[in-house]
């Protein structure tokens, strides 16, 4: 056998550094990627209630200030109490409701129609829930504090593209 047809095998020892540098490489990148996705490891117990009390007072959520947001959550989540999570609950067993309804045969309208009333009642209790407290924290607001509320509203609303505003020109 000549030198060159000779296939040179990599030492077990480099193998076994090369297996733990890879290793060492998945978990730096699993850790930065956990940490983006997950908020630099903030508290997210309550994140979803947050982010649906947001959405449902929307853009008049948005204009409030950080710590009247913050006011305005925390009254929420103190009425609400257990009740939020008996919400989510109901209407967990009502959308499996809706799944058996929708696999019927024959499909029965009506009670679809009943099951989706039930649901819109449940949601349009926590949004009067919501409103109410918006409508209370800015009637105690002083006047200088409302005034500036209603110019970071008008800056939303004129960032807003005209595309997705109802009052199109």
């Amino acid at each position: 056998m000549d030198m060159n047809s000779e296939t040179t095998r990599t030492p077990r020892r480099v193998k076994i550094v090369l297996a733990v540098s890879l290793a060492l490489n998945v978990l730096v990148l699993g850790a930065v990627a956990g940490s983006a996705f997950h908020d630099g490891g903030r508290d997210r117990r309550n994140y979803s209630d947050r982010s649906n009390d947001n959405a449902a007072i929307g853009i008049y959520g948005r204009a409030l200030a950080r710590e009247d947001r913050r006011a305005v959550g925390q009254r929420l989540r103190a009425d609400r109490g257990s009740e939020g999570r008996e919400i989510r609950a109901e209407l967990g067993d009502l959308a499996g409701e809706t799944a058996q309804l929708l696999r019927a045969m024959p499909f029965d309208k009506d009670a679809f129609a009943a099951v989706l009333l039930r649901q819109q009642a449940l949601i349009k209790g926590r949004s009067d829930n919501m409103q109410a407290a918006l409508v209370d924290h800015i009637a105690s607001m002083t006047p200088e504090a409302r005034i500036e509320y209603a110019d970071r509203l008008q800056e939303i609303l004129e960032r807003t593209p005209k595309k997705n505003r109802s009052d199109k020109k």
